[in-house]
Parts: structure tokens; sequence; C-alpha cells
């Protein structure tokens, strides 16, 4: 069995946020509206069409249940301190290892590991990323949640780089260490 690849992708502001001060990611939406303006949708479909498990935080987890599933029957892994969390569209729940494992176990290929900022930092830390896809979104928030928590230091090796419509900027990077 070969190991799955996980990937990034993920939004942030100028400043480094990918949510503003109260968790909304409702800031995106004039971008996401541009990305779209010709038909399109920024690469997303192409994206995601090889992805076949999610790793979120619980936080994400119930922000994307409250807009409804929109990632079709790919299962999420939950990174979360309770133990006893399940939901819908839930295959496991718990620290990084227990995801990884669980992962694992399950033969999946391509791991999309999405927001927030401490999931972000605990897949790096766990040496989870093959690749991450940041989009940094010409806007300063000034305030809000990190996209990646505080941790230690990570070197990449850029890629790629790509300007999109509306003056957003694609960023693909190797995980170097």
């Amino acid at each position: 069995m070969t190991a799955p690849k996980y990937v990034g992708y993920i939004a942030m502001s100028l400043d480094g946020f990918i949510a503003d001060a109260n968790g909304s990611v409702a800031w995106l939406d004039p971008f996401n509206k541009v990305l779209a303006s010709d038909g399109g949708d920024g690469g997303y479909g192409d994206f995601i069409a090889p992805i076949d498990a999610l790793i979120m935080g619980r936080t994400t987890y119930q922000q994307v249940m409250g807009w409804g599933w929109p990632y079709e029957k790919r299962p999420s892994y939950v990174l979360t301190r309770n133990t006893g969390f399940t939901g819908d569209h839930i295959a496991a729940a718990g620290d990084i290892n227990i995801l990884r494992a669980a992962i694992e176990g399950a033969g999946h290929n391509n791991v999309w590991i999405m927001g927030g900022g401490e999931t972000q930092r605990a897949a790096l830390d766990a040496g989870l990323f093959d690749t991450l896809r940041v989009f940094i979104m010409p806007t300063l928030l000034g305030q809000g949640l990190p996209c990646f928590a505080p941790g230690k230091q990570h070197n990449l090796k850029l890629t790629s780089s790509e300007q999109k419509p509306g003056g957003i900027l694609q960023i693909d990077y190797d995980i170097e260490d």
C-alpha cells in the first residue's frame, strides 16, 4: 500500500488570516465571485477531483456542516481533543496521529488538509503535508484567525506561482523538511 499524499489548499489575507475576528470566511465572497466571473472555478474542480478524504478541525467541520456538506461522499477526519466527537461524514476524530492511522488504514490516496490554523499547524508539525497551495488575497484583515497557529519553523520550496484574476496570487510549495 502506498502512503497517501497530503495536500494543503487554503486562502489567506495578505496579513496571514484565514477568517476574520468572528471566525467568518465571508470576506472571501468577493474574491470567489471574481474567480467565477469567467464561468470557471479558479481551478478548484481540478484540485478536488482526485481528493478522496479531508482533514479538518472541529470548528471548520461544524462551520461546513452549517453550509451543507459540499464534498460529496468524501469522508472527513476531524482533529479534536473531544475523543467522542461524531457526526455526519466523519470517518474518525481525534489527534493527528489517530487521524493519520485511520486515513492510512482506510487506503486513501489524496487527502486535503483544510483549515483552521491549529489543524494546519498540527499536520505540518506531524510531517503530513506533501504540498501546500496558498492563495494570497489582496486584502489586509487586520485581525482574525491565522493561517497557521504558532509553532516550529518549516522550510518550503517554491514550485510555482500564478497571478489569478482580481489580484489573487496562487503560490505552490513542496515541504522541504
